[in-house]
């Protein structure tokens, strides 16, 4: 059995006075030799918190030899039986042992007073419904605990938002703030937990991607990478503006691209502190950039990438060569890969699967155009690597997205440009970010 110590060790020391060999003794009767009796402070190491550690031994020994029995002083927070003590909630719990007598010696009893602790219970999830219009469809809270006692909600601006049960209503612009309460039990603490949903004409705060570029393999806070094939980008460039504004990337053919050729039209962007060589890997024979490193990821003292959390879309600037946008299909992906990996699910070469999430985007003109990409309404899971139950609005507000892809649907194989060849060509300018 392994006993919880810390937590015990701290209640004693604030609330009772003297807990290391607590409670108080009384002597042997008239006419009977005095025995002492040493009882083992059942407080020191040997108790944990219920229901995580339930039972400890009794320790007792009279100096008359005869033996020693237990009684509880407080049976609602703990009981006895035989040597076995039982905890059964947070509080107070007195125990006494006795030697009733023994071969002419007086009765003698010692007490032992100390304190079970609540067990502390955390919020395990506790989605945020993110943005919402003013008078929307009610939306359904939902949290879930450790402990798997149920949380109520209540609105701390009940002139944005009002609360009724689990429902939440939307009445005005502003920061709407929920609090969701788990309000104890005899062996649970209570519990809050806070969550700010923006409402209507409300933003919330920008979490910046990338703010611009170095130059053709680097933007300001991450790498830039070509997905697939190191020789595949024989049929590709990269470049940046003098100023770092702007980057663009080109796909270009010959002859018409054939439809298994999409990656050739493809780069991807890493997330703020992820790093060449430790974080993804740069000399892989057929990759470039193109393979997060699970382990790189593993340190949760060491942020990479953007955590999001009330932010609703993923706004950026980008254009399209004239050539690409006339053709029949001009749509393109991006891609959210998160830092959330299944180990279980790995290629040939020992890399692990990460999470992705996919928008297709049907762009609406050639020209520098802003776009805001809902997180929770286009996004979908486009990679799960096998693990189940998994929501894509979850997974953002769970996982860091540590890699942005931009990628034709299909590359241009229609218009050729005046040079004779087929492009299709991204420029993004300016930031890349959440809100």
């Amino acid at each position: 059995m392994k006993f919880q110590v810390s937590a015990i060790a701290l209640g004693c020391a604030a609330l009772i006075s003297g807990c290391g060999g607590g409670g108080g003794s009384s002597g042997g009767s008239s006419g009977g030799a005095v025995q002492s009796l040493t009882f083992d402070f059942p407080g020191g190491g040997m108790v944990g918190i219920p229901p995580t550690v339930t039972t400890t031994q009794l320790k007792a020994t009279a100096s008359s030899g005869g033996p020693v029995t237990f009684t509880s002083n407080t049976p609602k927070t703990c009981s006895v039986s035989g040597s076995t003590l039982s905890l059964l909630a947070a509080g107070e719990c007195s125990v006494t042992a006795t030697q009733s007598g023994y071969k002419g010696y007086a009765t003698v009893s010692e007490s032992q007073l100390f304190v079970i602790p609540k067990q502390p219970q955390v919020f395990s999830k506790f989605q945020n419904p993110g943005w919402q219009p003013v008078g929307g469809p009610p939306v359904q809270l939902s949290a879930t605990l450790d402990s798997g006692l149920q949380a109520t909600f209540t609105s701390k601006t009940p002139s944005v938002c009002s609360v009724s049960g689990n429902t939440l209503t939307t009445l005005a612009n502003g920061m709407c703030t929920v609090t969701a309460t788990q309000a104890g039990t005899d062996i649970y603490a209570t519990t809050t937990l806070d969550r700010n949903i923006p409402v209507g004409t409300e933003l919330p705060a920008k979490l910046t991607f990338l703010s611009g570029y170095k130059d053709g393999d680097n933007t300001n806070e991450g790498g830039i990478g070509h997905w697939g094939n190191q020789w595949w980008c024989n049929d590709c460039s990269k470049s940046a503006s003098s100023d770092g504004s702007s980057f663009t990337f080109t796909g270009s053919f010959g002859s018409p691209p054939a439809s298994w050729q999409y990656n050739h039209a493809s780069f991807q962007i890493f997330g703020p502190n992820v790093a060449d060589d430790t974080d993804v890997t740069t000399n892989k024979d057929n990759a470039y950039r193109g393979y997060l490193l699970a382990a790189g990821f593993s340190n949760p003292t060491k942020p990479k990438g953007v955590q999001v959390d009330i932010q609703s879309g993923l706004h950026f600037n980008l254009a399209q060569n004239p050539e690409w946008f006339g053709s029949s299909n001009n749509k393109f992906n991006v891609e959210l890969i998160l830092a959330h990996f299944n180990p279980n699910k790995v290629d040939s070469n020992n890399y692990a699967c990460a999470v992705t999430l996919k928008a297709t985007v049907q762009p609406t003109a050639a020209a520098a155009t802003d776009y805001n990409i809902s997180l929770k309404n286009q996004f979908t899971l486009s990679e799960s690597c096998d693990l189940s139950g998994l929501d894509a609005w979850d997974e953002l507000q769970s996982h860091p997205v540590v890699e942005i892809r931009f990628s034709a649907v299909q590359p241009n194989g229609e218009t050729a440009s005046a040079s004779g060849s087929y492009d299709s060509q991204f420029t993004l300018t300016g930031p890349l970010y959440f809100q």
